[in-house]
């Protein structure tokens, strides 16, 4: 292995720790430390941050300087995501119906 391969490896190995220490923590912290304010305001708005910064890397802007119009399908399909999240609460129909509507929009407006 060479030493990029080491690298990525030991960064991914980190991650899955980190991530492991994360799920485990609510395990090993004492009851009143997960009671606190502050713990209660990070659950209620981590999740919404989260699908923000999911839904804002996921718009390839660079493609839309191109092509104008496929930013315009990404927004319309997400439109819909939010659309069927609010309707339904299923994460797993709002995502068949994103990647629908992106595709179908990308079909509709003959972009490549």
């Amino acid at each position: 292995m060479n030493t990029q391969e080491i690298h990525w490896l030991l960064a991914v190995l980190a991650m899955g720790a980190v991530t492991f220490a994360i799920r485990a923590a609510p395990l090993f912290l004492p009851k009143m430390w997960m009671q606190s304010a502050l713990l209660k305001a990070l659950n209620f708005a981590l999740p919404l941050c989260v699908m923000t910064l999911l839904i804002l890397a996921s718009l390839k802007l660079n493609q839309a300087l191109i092509q104008p119009l496929y930013l315009l399908a990404e927004i319309l399909a997400l439109l819909l995501v939010l659309a069927s999240y609010m309707r339904w609460r299923n994460v797993l129909v709002s995502m068949v119906v994103g990647v629908a509507a992106l595709n179908g929009w990308l079909w509709l407006f003959q972009i490549n």
